[in-house]
């Protein structure tokens, strides 16, 4: 299905529960997140986009930064690489230099499980393995330091299904050198802890960015919200204080609450205890 959508054309499989639903109903994907990321933009900047999938933000960061910018995409499913290529090609966003790779802390294979394309499911939610994966497809993985040395980065934006630390480990040199801002999906509670120390190690202050999958003022304007509460959880990096961070809660210390967490129980209070309540 094709769709003109806020950001241009887009190709979609309509059996993509997430990205494709979205761009087929509201004319964009998780389009806050998209508004975000082009307000810390600039034409010119080079982004590297990390987990690129079908390019939902691709194309508006291919837009944000014009013809004299770039935007280095990385997906490692062919299917979704296709279609990002496609999205390329149907907006003239030749900025973009799209490659058919993952990202991660060295140079190795690992195993993306079969994904059946012709039922509905979320693509973009597949994880890259060490395990052999029955009919599963073997994927190449580089690193950012190798394939991207001397580029003068001002943004990476990572979403790769818990191999953020990794990303982030293997481009170590990159951002030392150029201290661009992060964008980093971190929705894995187990994983936080160390994927947020990470970061502050390399000099960074951190911020909770959570937008809603729906927007109310979508793109069509459709007024139902097949999303519910659902939404993006990530977090806004930059050495230095930043006009895009206010409002966003800080992230103080790797310890600090995830916001997925459950919430611990107050405690019982003990037997023959008096309970005020004020109204």
């Amino acid at each position: 299905m094709l769709v003109a959508g806020r950001h241009g054309y887009f190709l979609i499989n309509l059996n993509d529960v997430y990205v494709g639903q979205a761009l087929a109903l509201y004319g964009e994907y998780c389009a806050d997140e998209a508004a975000f990321l082009a307000r810390i933009v600039k034409p010119g900047n080079h982004v590297v986009e990390v987990g690129a999938n079908i390019g939902s933000h691709t194309i508006g960061l291919a837009k944000a930064v014009g013809p004299p910018g770039k935007v280095y995409a990385f997906e490692p499913q062919r299917a979704c690489y296709s279609l990002l290529q496609a999205q390329i090609a149907l907006n003239h966003t030749h900025q973009v230099r799209a490659y058919n790779e993952g990202l991660g802390q060295s140079l190795e294979r690992l195993w993306l499980p079969f994904i059946d394309y012709s039922k509905p499911n979320n693509f973009g939610g597949a994880s890259l393995s060490r395990d052999q994966s029955p009919e599963g497809e073997l994927i190449d993985v580089t690193t950012l330091d190798s394939r991207l040395p001397d580029v003068p980065v001002s943004l990476i934006k990572i979403d790769v299904e818990g191999m953020e630390e990794d990303v982030i480990r293997g481009g170590s040199n990159l951002i030392r050198k150029h201290r661009p801002l992060l964008y980093v999906e971190n929705d894995r509670i187990e994983k936080s802890r160390s994927l947020v120390a990470l970061i502050m190690e390399l000099g960074y202050r951190l911020w909770w960015h959570i937008p809603e999958l729906y927007c109310k003022n979508n793109f069509f304007q459709v007024g139902e919200n097949i999303f519910g509460k659902a939404a993006s959880f990530n977090m806004f990096c930059a050495c230095h204080d930043h006009e895009a961070a206010a409002g966003l809660l800080e992230i103080k210390s790797p310890d600090d609450p995830h916001p997925l967490a459950p919430k611990p129980l107050a405690p019982k209070p003990p037997p023959g205890s008096v309970q005020y309540r004020f109204t």
